[in-house]
């Protein structure tokens, strides 16, 4: 029977609980049960990385004395390997830890041992979905080639996806990590897209577009008179999302100074408009994306710990596209597609998408796009020609095989320098060891890679 104070949403939803002193009859584990949650227990920093590896858990509580003992490997391999995992950490009733230590932590939300409905209500993520939001309607199955825009087969685009279909019932905040060109604003686009508040605005801010002294005033609005211009009042960006998504591109290039407006506004829920003493309601959810390493930034004082840890409760990484070469004939097939709507376009023969393939795509997809639409652009016959490619793409192609024809040409040189030492001293591999000034266990492994060893027995016996 299901225990009373959690909504029957919290049925079917996976529980990860970890602490080294627990068993499979902890107490806290039957209370999850009882709610209806399916758990796993692990006691390690290796049970956990086998267990997430093996299947996807809605949320992870881990004992804070565990966390603390290994908090760089335990929370590490939670975060590297289930990017969207929502982690809860477990204190024992009447125990405090400091900010520092929390902050050291992550910054993870706590709840106490042992464990009751009303604060498993306020942190589990079924529970609370099915309490404060309107069901989700996905356009879709998330594990589809091109769910939400999301081009791709990969193991790692399916992963992704994943994760926006989980997310884009949250209001919390979201991290996109990539590349330049990886798609970091598709995927923002597909949580907004994705969610039950699709029909609210989507207001994407380019935080390295706007001068520093602009900024402020363009993301918390301003009053009429509060500065030289200010002719008439203004929303800021924030306040015009609604009820929707703010998308803050290049979070890493906001001023150091404007960031701890930015953090009190997420934990307040308000904002100030430039120049007003008056207070508005914040009720956007917000999506924040950057190509930098945000952990050096905070190192070197670019970039505020306590913002990072506000805006990465959930975190996306987007791979690069050389890390899914898989997904380059099905994204050169969409491209082509989408140019097919305009006009007529050449087919892309087998030898250049082994070329292709071959790319290691500095640019990502946004590179790979453009290499599509100029072959198109420039192709005249049915299929698209070598000389239809970018120039970056041609010098890479020579080059790899000017070096593959050089290590053809030492390879041959190599295989004849062995039998003319074979010959020499008829067949003998020792001596003609010596004579190369190699071991003799490199010429046996010669020998065979080259398929020689036929050949000195040859001379052995003449």
């Amino acid at each position: 029977m299901l225990a009373t104070g959690l909504v029957p949403a919290a049925m079917n939803r996976t529980v990860l609980f970890v602490d080294q002193d627990c068993s499979s009859q902890d107490p806290n584990v039957q209370t999850l049960r009882d709610y209806g949650y399916q758990v796993s227990v692990a006691r390690s920093v290796a049970e956990v990385t086998a267990l997430v590896r093996r299947r996807w858990y809605d949320a992870a509580l881990v004992d804070l004395r565990f966390a603390s003992l290994g908090a760089g490997n335990l929370l590490g391999a939670l975060r590297n390997e289930q990017a969207g995992l929502d982690v809860i950490l477990m204190v024992t009733g009447g125990y405090r830890s400091s900010p520092e230590e929390q902050l050291r932590l992550g910054g993870y939300p706590l709840v106490t041992k042992p464990l009751k409905a009303v604060e498993l209500q306020r942190l589990l993520p079924a529970a609370r979905d099915a309490s404060l939001h309107p069901p989700a309607a996905f356009d879709g199955d998330p594990s589809a080639p091109g769910f939400a825009g999301l081009v791709g087969t990969s193991e790692k685009m399916q992963r992704v996806r994943h994760l926006i279909s989980k997310v884009a019932v949250q209001r919390h905040p979201v991290l996109i990590l990539g590349e330049s060109g990886t798609g970091k604003e598709l995927v923002a686009r597909a949580i907004h897209a994705q969610g039950p508040w699709r029909d609210e605005p989507f207001v994407p801010v380019d935080c390295g577009a706007f001068p520093p002294t602009l900024i402020e005033s363009e993301l918390f609005g301003y009053v009429k008179g509060a500065f030289t211009g200010a002719n008439q009042s203004r929303q800021g960006l924030l306040a015009a999302a609604g009820k929707g998504t703010v998308f803050l591109d290049e979070i890493g290039e906001l001023p150091i100074e404007l960031q701890p407006r930015l953090l009190r506004a997420l934990q307040e829920r308000e904002i100030k408009p430039v120049g007003s003493n008056e207070h508005v309601r914040l009720e956007a959810r917000m999506v924040a994306a950057t190509n930098q390493d945000l952990e050096a930034a905070m190192q070197r004082g670019a970039f505020r710990k306590d913002l990072y840890f506000r805006l990465n409760v959930v975190s996306i990484k987007m791979p690069p596209l050389r890390d899914r070469k898989e997904d380059v004939p099905i994204l050169v097939e969409h491209f082509l597609r989408r140019c097919a709507k305009e006009s007529p376009v050449p087919a892309i023969s087998d030898e250049i998408m082994g070329r292709l393939m071959t790319y290691a795509w500095p640019g990502n997809v946004r590179e790979l796009e453009n290499c599509v639409q100029r072959a198109v652009s420039l192709g005249s016959g049915p299929f698209v020609q070598i000389q239809d490619l970018p120039s970056s793409l041609l010098y890479h192609l020579s080059s790899a095989a000017s070096s593959r024809q050089e290590l053809s040409t030492l390879e041959a040189l190599e295989q004849q320098a062995i039998r003319q030492a074979l010959k020499a001293t008829g067949g003998d591999r020792v001596r003609a060891a010596k004579l190369l000034g190699i071991g003799k266990t490199t010429i046996y492994r010669k020998l065979k890679e080259y398929g020689l060893e036929d050949l000195a027995a040859f001379h052995a016996e003449k």
